[in-house]
């Protein structure tokens, strides 16, 4: 079993003003990963996030030029959703498919669908989409009527899964871990989801200033993966194990 680092050691690894460094030692933080999703989970964050990115066929997402997402796509979703433990407490609930299509079916998202087909992490357009970034991000995590948590709270974790599974080369993926290994507290709203947007480009940038490019990087991981699951991997690790 591999052992979470707790509260208290965490906090002695943390110094002011140290840098962030998601990539420092990625194949080391990689391979903790792997092995906690084997031993703990047998392989299922893994085996569900192949199914998603095989889902897209030859295209760089599961939105096809009209801003839709097919059905056979919604259900790649809700199963990887429920894989990486978004039902664990009865938040998706039942009809959880009829919510997500409804949402992501209505004008405005279907505008921003489109929008976002184009793009990457790597993008240099990504500083200028904050603002489409927080309404899509707004529109999946909202505490409102029709929410997505069956219980009527807010979604805001699973509504980064969803923008992932459906992005998987533009959106980051933030649970607990990777805003703890992030050093970032509290709840998490968009302002913090942005922030951890903006780090992912920013180091990938700075691994393919020292490194030359990304290829590298990519082959750390088991195939087929992505530049922001590589990130997710390592700041998940960060934050549950401390490397």
């Amino acid at each position: 079993m591999v052992e979470e680092i707790t509260e208290e050691e965490f906090e002695k690894l943390e110094v002011v003003g140290k840098p962030i460094k998601v990539f420092e030692n990625a194949a080391d933080k990689i391979d903790k990963y792997n092995y906690y999703d084997k031993k703990c989970n047998n392989r299922r964050y893994n085996i569900a996030y192949s199914r998603v990115l095989q889902a897209r066929g030859d295209q760089s997402c599961l939105v096809d030029e009209n801003g839709n997402v097919d059905e056979d796509s919604l259900g790649v979703v809700e199963e990887a959703l429920i894989a990486f433990d978004m039902n664990a407490y009865g938040q998706m609930g039942d009809r959880f498919g009829d919510r997500v299509r409804k949402k992501l079916s209505n004008y405005d998202s279907k505008v921003l669908l489109k929008k976002f087909r184009a793009l990457s992490i790597l993008s240099p357009e990504i500083k200028g989409l904050e603002s489409d970034t927080e309404d899509f991000y707004n529109i999946l995590s909202a505490k409102e009527d029709n929410c997505l948590d069956a219980r009527g709270y807010g979604f805001s974790v699973g509504a980064t899964k969803i923008m992932n599974f459906l992005f998987p080369e533009l959106f980051v993926i933030v649970d607990k871990w990777v805003k703890k290994g992030l050093r970032k507290t509290g709840p998490l709203n968009f302002r913090k989801y942005w922030s951890v947007m903006t780090l992912c480009q920013d180091q990938l940038n700075e691994w393919q200033t020292s490194h030359g490019d990304l290829k590298n990087l990519i082959k750390l991981d088991q195939q087929p993966t992505t530049l922001t699951r590589i990130f997710d991997k390592c700041a998940f690790v960060m934050g549950k194990f401390g490397l």
